[in-house]
């Protein structure tokens, strides 16, 4: 990258990445998880080590350690009581400190919220699943992630 490009940063889901891309992020939760080198985890994974360190300077995981991080959910739910209270269980249960909530008024029986929460690094691994367990909500149509300090 020259000094005169300017870089850019996206959230992007996982699942749309080329293998390739994955496989990087697969050697290196492999490294971190198993403590082993990285050579062993790309022979594991079966990539060449010319892709791993062609991409793995530019792969970080949106909640890398960190002391805290305020991070902002944005969701489309039906318009249905209780929605939003079964939500706010989740994140409650997570233990998670609620900063904002923003919710519009519903339009075609959507009502479109945005959540900002604030974690610490000993929750940070919890964010993934709690995010899950959010999807998975009867009620919650979209679920992205779109910001983070």
């Amino acid at each position: 990258m020259s000094k005169k490009e300017k870089r850019e940063y996206y959230i992007v889901d996982k699942r749309i990445l080329p293998n390739s891309i994955q496989n990087v992020i697969k050697v290196n939760d492999i490294v971190q998880l198993e403590k082993i080198s990285k050579y062993e985890a790309i022979k594991r994974v079966g990539i060449s080590r010319s892709t791993y360190y062609k991409y793995k300077d530019f792969i970080k995981p949106f909640f890398e350690s960190g002391k805290e991080t305020v991070f902002s959910v944005y969701m489309s739910l039906e318009d249905k009581p209780g929605v939003l209270a079964r939500i706010l269980d989740v994140v409650a249960d997570t233990g998670m400190n609620i900063l904002t909530i923003t919710q519009n008024i519903p339009i075609d029986r959507t009502s479109k919220v945005t959540i900002s929460l604030q974690t610490n690094e000993d929750m940070l691994r919890k964010i993934e699943a709690m995010l899950e367990n959010i999807t998975g909500l009867e009620g919650v149509k979209d679920l992205r992630v779109i910001g983070s300090n």
